[in-house]
């Protein structure tokens, strides 16, 4: 799928949607890689565009998340300015991977401005726990 066609970008009034995907850089990654290790300090947002990853924390394989899903919102809220939260958990690719990559800077302009975006994070992160 396209950036633009993610479930959480669609949600977004059209100037912001257009806006947003602006922002996002594609990354690909093969079955296996770590996308991102627990402990590390990143601000990014990923969108799930094409394959499954897993969310593992200690070992233990928390959740499995594919296309039209996202991860990494944690670490982009609430940092503050020149701040990167340790991530959480390890995301691995369960198979090949296409991701959306979203900066902190445009995730949060969209996250404080856009309450149905914002009401989506929370339902998801508060699932995920």
């Amino acid at each position: 799928m396209k950036p633009a066609e993610h479930p959480l970008v669609t949600l977004l009034p059209e100037p912001v949607r257009v806006d947003l995907v602006a922002h996002v850089t594609r990354v690909s990654h093969p079955a296996g890689a770590v996308i991102l290790a627990e402990g590390t300090l990143s601000t990014d947002v990923f969108l799930i565009l094409d394959g499954t990853v897993e969310i593992v924390r200690g070992g233990e394989v928390l959740a499995t998340l594919e296309a039209g899903s996202f991860f990494g919102e944690l670490g982009a809220q609430d940092a503050g300015p020149g701040y990167a939260m340790a991530r959480n958990a390890t995301v691995r690719a369960v198979t090949a991977v296409e991701l959306g990559v979203l900066e902190e800077e445009a995730f949060t302009a969209v996250f404080r401005s856009v309450p149905e975006f914002r009401d989506a994070i929370h339902a998801t992160s508060d699932r995920q726990g």
